[in-house]
């Protein structure tokens, strides 16, 4: 067994041999490695490393491999690599889910915040390959779950980790013990009652009139105390499986607003930082409330109305605009480097979220910025202006006509390309670094399916869409795999004399 070490350069690749013979796989910045040998030109590693079978799956193996830093790169040995305790990098990476957000917050000890998690099984698959080897006796332990706000496609996902113990398939097995989990109050109602459609404004719970505009006073704090008659199909099962979750383990259920950093207590110790900016709550004669949100004009809208921070002219009532906007928002900051999270915020709400911004009220500036709503046309202009984002991360996916909302939207894209800090912003979309072999034409097994379906032409995923960051709170690396082992898109930033993000050279050994 070699001795736990991680990765002390941007990029480093594995190769067979010492000679440099066969790529086997690059690493990057603050992945764990087994050092079993070393000499003045090369470090024997024990790696994971992923590899197609017969049948097409991706399986991960334990493998042993050799760093040789080029001596271009004027890394020596000796420097590619650091001893695990003295890892200070943070580790965010925002997964492909298709049409949904999913994202995990890794920090330099192994803390670990799950952000949303999308509406099908791949959060877990990707959980269960990167956290392997768990078991009912030896769960992941998770600081916190957070779930921005209640739209299927943010948290649905989540139970199947829970399902996912009991998969046939060792590999795609995930065994959790979350310590806590974060939401914004909003549980979403059936949406049908005796047989009728239930309106919006029953659809969030109990409401109450204040200065003439509809608030909505029956947050919840403990899930597990709502009742089940009180909740939606999602929320229901996604209750279920909290509820098995704190019989193994007392679980903390919390709803978090404008000004509760103290919930993230949990990684002061490592000089992380959490301000959590939204939503912003209305405090009714004792009771916090939300407002409730409307439709917005028609769009996608071009011009200086999406830079306004004066109220939006909405129309009606909207529960979906409503949790949407009412999303959690928050900014972690680790050394000099920041993080917008941002859920599926809106444009009504994002401009609450500006002016106080603009009072100096709270502070909305971030170097990396998920973006709201997976690039959807209701954004707010002088939201993004207020960020100033350097690297900006859209979560979206293609899935099928159902899940078709023509995400990301071009306005969006151009809004953030024109309102950031730096003259060549990065912009990354998650179903775009993505990888797909052509297979050409393919039937289904399922003779019935086949027959319903035809022959078709196929494609084949080769690569996920991850986008990774990593920072010691000096320096950051932004990178994506690809279907071709020898490329990754990586990109690299440190901060001037005036604090500004400068490009530097990505260190590839």
């Amino acid at each position: 067994m070699g001795r736990s070490h991680v990765i002390n350069v941007d990029l480093a690749d594995v190769w067979s041999d010492p000679e440099r013979t066969k790529l086997l796989r690059t690493l990057a910045w603050g992945d764990q490695v087994s050092v079993v040998g070393q000499t003045e030109s090369y470090i024997e590693v024990e790696f994971k490393r992923f590899q197609e079978t017969p049948d097409g799956s991706i399986l991960p193996s334990v493998e042993l491999g050799y760093i040789v830093p080029r001596k271009s790169s004027g890394v020596g040995a000796a420097d590619v690599v650091i001893p695990k305790r003295h890892n200070q990098v943070l580790k965010i990476s925002f997964v492909d889910v298709q049409q949904g957000d999913g994202a995990v917050i890794e920090s330099p000890d192994g803390k670990v915040v799950l952000v949303d998690g999308g509406d099908n099984q791949l959060f877990a698959r990707y959980l269960a390959g990167r956290f392997q080897g768990t078991t009912a006796e030896k769960p992941q332990p998770i600081e916190c779950m957070l779930v921005t706000h209640g739209d299927a496609d943010h948290f649905v996902g989540l139970p199947e980790i829970l399902r996912s113990e009991s998969h046939p398939e060792v590999r795609k097995r995930l065994f959790i013990q979350p310590k806590r989990v974060f939401h914004n109050g909003l549980v979403k109602r059936p949406g049908t009652r005796e047989g009728k459609r239930v309106p919006d404004r029953e659809l969030l719970g109990p409401t109450r009139k204040h200065n003439g505009e509809l608030y909505i006073v029956g947050l919840e704090e403990d899930l597990l105390s709502v009742d089940d008659d009180e909740m939606n199909r999602p929320f229901r099962a996604w209750k279920d499986t909290l509820a098995t979750y704190n019989d193994r383990a007392r679980l903390e259920c919390r709803r978090l607003a404008l000004g509760d950093d103290e919930a993230f207590s949990f990684l002061a110790d490592e000089n992380i930082q959490v301000e959590v900016l939204g939503p912003l709550v209305t405090d009714l004669d004792g009771v916090p409330a939300l407002k409730f949100l409307g439709n917005p004009p028609k769009g996608p809208r071009i011009g200086q109305e999406s830079l306004a921070t004066d109220d939006l002219a909405t129309t009606g009532l909207s529960a979906s605009h409503t949790i949407n906007g009412h999303s959690i928002v928050f900014r972690l900051t680790y050394g000099n480097f920041s993080y917008l999270f941002s859920g599926d915020l809106n444009d009504e709400a994002g401009r609450f979220l500006t002016r106080e911004h603009n009072r100096g009220n709270l502070n909305l500036r971030a170097d990396v910025f998920k973006v709201p709503h997976h690039g959807s046309a209701d954004f707010s202009g002088a939201f993004i202006q207020a960020v100033a984002p350097v690297v900006s991360v859209v979560s979206s996916g293609d899935e099928s006509a159902r899940k078709e909302y023509i995400h990301p939207r071009a306005t969006l894209i151009g809004a953030l390309g024109r309102w950031s800090r730096v003259a060549e912003p990065l912009v990354f979309v998650t179903e775009l670094v993505a990888f797909f072999n052509v297979e050409g034409q393919a039937t289904l097994t399922d003779k019935r399916k086949a027959e319903e379906r035809g022959p078709f032409f196929a494609f084949s995923r080769t690569a996920f869409g991850i986008v990774k960051t990593r920072t010691d709170g000096h320096r950051l690396l932004v990178y994506t795999d690809s279907g071709n082992i020898k490329l990754k898109e990586a990109y690299a930033f440190s901060l001037d004399g005036t604090g500004m993000p400068k490009p530097e050279d990505v260190v590839r050994v």
